[in-house]
């Protein structure tokens, strides 16, 4: 617990009555009177006694006592008699230094001693009289200028405490003894009063009534007000020696790292991260000052030739300050880094899927500025030949084709075309498909813009079977719809060798059939097949397996239904039960799979138990790589269904394990 004294503290005169007193060895007491009138001392006090205060004897003739002999002091004579006779007083000062705690003797005028019982014991009192910077009454000082503490018993003192924030030891004292202390004001001192302390386990702590006032580093100017990246800022004023580190919008700059540091300046490099805002120096006792605000440099004076600039190809931007760029973005476009950079010019590379308007030029402390850009774009000169039949190769040719992913061609809807027969920037090889009909074509870019041509080709409809719209996959039982034309023309329509034998509608332009349940999972020619036997390959079509979801079927054992994203776990909130009845009513058999589709970066497994709990296998993801894992019912897998029974339910497998994020669980036949 801390014990608090002030500097002024006062000494209380103590009375006779209240004073500590000690005995005294009267066996060695002297007698010096024949009639009776012998020296014996009684008790002495207070003990203990103030170092410089009044020490008492009381006793019997104590004013025949000539000499008192302290411990480690020089003899005392000055003796003041304060009661004289048979019952006596005596007292006297006692050396403020050059004093031992031991056993006091009292000489008499004959050659006498007489000594005390007990040792004699002194008390010390920690005052503090005043202390001052530079000359007496100075509160005010800068960090490092020496201040003076006095008072008394202060070599006791091992430590002053500025504000709480820093402790100077004894060791870094200026100077030290008894009545004075002198100590250089510490880099992290605070305005506030000051604490002496012993520094003991349980410190004795002496507060002064005044408070020390620590001169803060004042601030003249900034320079330059409005700075680059990497460029020196320097800022003036006085004590600046006091700072440790300098804020910024975006980044801060430790003392370590200024380039220079007096009391009148410091400098630092512009870190690339800071940004427009305030400057604030931070002092080594944490207290904040403004340095007023800065505007950092950005380009300037930009321009982008060639204008326009056709994707894939070289851009240059001129300017300045240019080297400041860290990131170019173009519209609909990911972020690139400069091929090569300068004050005055960077080069990059226009990305593929750039679209025209401003480039956005990106600074490491996130400001931005941009610059006007346009792109090239194809342009058809001639096609060849200029009209012709759908179903037909057409020539076109023109500038910078080469930008060109996909042509759409007229009808009854866009008929989109990604396969050339050749591509270059010239020119164009590709066939027209065999439902398109009417006038000119779009152009799809690479960049995800078009460029209509509206003239130079003429598309004449032909009288075959063709699909303009189809949705080009299904499963058996399912039904599919194709556009197109000329379907009058159609007698049968088969998947591959399947031939689909049931039609929900048809018409000229549009049929819907039912993808048949012979159909094998796989990817084949759309055949259509004319009343005299003609086959016309339209396009493709895959036939997708069959998906039951479990998530209708089954619940956890727990009792919950089954809603994703699911998480295998277990126990059971996160495993579940799947039928012999549901798996037989669809089907089951050998090759027949569970499937379980997941998020590609979740990792884990799902084990597949038969219904006495014995593992049949394992499927698994531990790179979170794949998109789904698939168990495929093998003899053990069908026996599972099939044979094995726990007794009690009509359970074929248990499913667990600690897979996560599972989008969704089905059985494919």
């Amino acid at each position: 617990m801390k014990k608090y004294y002030h500097i002024f503290l006062m000494l209380v005169t103590v009375l006779i009555a209240g004073l500590s007193l000690t005995a005294c060895d009267n066996g060695d007491d002297l007698n010096t009177d024949q009639y009776g009138n012998d020296i014996s001392l009684n008790a002495f006090g207070p003990c203990p006694v103030l170092r410089g205060g009044t020490l008492y004897f009381y006793g019997s003739n104590l004013d025949q006592i000539t000499e008192v002999d302290l411990p480690g002091a020089d003899p005392i004579t000055a003796i003041n008699v304060l009661t004289s006779g048979k019952h006596s007083e005596i007292s006297i000062t006692v050396p403020a230094e050059k004093c031992d705690t031991g056993i006091v003797s009292l000489k008499t005028a004959k050659g006498g001693t007489i000594q005390t019982v007990t040792p004699i014991k002194y008390r010390e009192d920690i005052s503090i009289s005043e202390f001052y910077v530079g000359t007496s009454g100075t509160l005010i000082g800068n960090v490092g200028d020496v201040l003076t503490i006095k008072g008394d018993y202060l070599n006791l003192i091992h430590g002053v405490i500025f504000q709480e924030k820093d402790t100077v030891t004894e060791d870094q004292f200026v100077s030290h003894d008894r009545y004075t202390i002198q100590v250089a004001i510490p880099a992290a001192a605070k305005t506030g009063k000051l604490i002496l302390t012993d520094l003991a386990t349980e410190p004795t702590e002496l507060e002064t009534e005044e408070a020390l006032t620590v001169n803060l580093p004042t601030v003249a100017s900034i320079s330059p007000a409005a700075p680059k990246a990497g460029q020196t800022v320097t800022v003036s004023g006085k004590d600046l020696d006091q700072i440790a580190s300098v804020r910024l919008n975006g980044a801060t700059v430790e003392a370590e790292a200024f380039l220079s540091q007096t009391a009148t300046a410091l400098a630092f490099s512009l870190p690339t991260t800071a940004t427009d805002g305030e400057v604030t120096l931070i002092t080594k006792s944490g207290v904040e000052l403004s340095a007023g605000s800065i505007t950092t440099v950005v380009p300037t004076d930009l321009a982008a030739p060639p204008n326009p600039v056709k994707n894939g190809a070289v851009l240059t931007i001129t300017g300045k300050d240019l080297d400041l760029v860290t990131s170019i973005t173009f519209p609909k476009a990911d972020a690139v880094t400069p091929t090569t950079s300068n004050t005055s010019k960077i080069t990059v590379v226009v990305p593929e899927k750039a679209q025209e308007g401003d480039i956005t030029l990106g600074l490491a402390n996130g400001k931005s500025v941009t610059v006007a850009c346009s792109l090239v774009k194809p342009s058809v000169t001639a096609c060849n030949p200029s009209v012709l039949t759908a179903g037909n190769s057409v020539m076109i040719k023109g500038t910078d084709l080469d930008l060109v992913s996909s042509i759409s061609f007229p009808g009854d809807n866009p008929i989109e075309v990604s396969s050339f027969g050749a591509q270059t920037a010239s020119a164009i090889a590709v066939t027209v498909p065999a439902a398109a009909y009417g006038k000119g074509f779009t152009l799809n870019l690479k960049n995800g813009t078009t460029v209509d041509v509206t003239s130079g080709l003429t598309i004449n409809a032909a009288s075959d079977p063709a699909v303009s719209k189809t949705t080009n996959a299904g499963h058996p039982g399912a039904y599919v719809t194709v556009e197109g034309k000329n379907f009058n023309n159609v007698e049968t329509v088969y998947i591959g060798s399947v031939k689909i034998t049931k039609f929900s509608s048809r018409s000229n332009t549009s049929m819907t059939f039912l993808v048949p349940s012979s159909a094998v999972a796989g990817t084949y020619d759309l055949i259509m097949k004319d009343y005299d036997g003609k086959s016309y390959t339209v396009g493709k079509f895959e036939v997708v397996p069959n998906e039951i979801d479990l998530a209708s079927s089954v619940t956890t054992m727990s009792g919950s239904a089954i809603s994703y994203p699911f998480n295998f776990t277990w126990d059971d909130t996160g495993r579940f039960r799947v039928m012999k009845a549901f798996l037989t009513g669809y089907g089951v058999k050998e090759g027949s799979k569970l499937i379980f589709y997941k998020t590609s970066s979740a990792t884990g497994q799902v084990q597949v138990n038969d219904s006495k709990w014995s593992p049949l296998t394992t499927v698994a993801d531990w790179s979170g790589t794949e998109k789904q894992v698939v168990y495929t019912f093998d003899a053990a897998g069908l026996a599972a269904v099939n044979s094995i029974s726990d007794g009690w339910s009509d359970t074929a497998l248990i499913l667990q394990g600690d897979l996560k994020d599972v989008t969704k669980m089905v059985f494919v036949p």
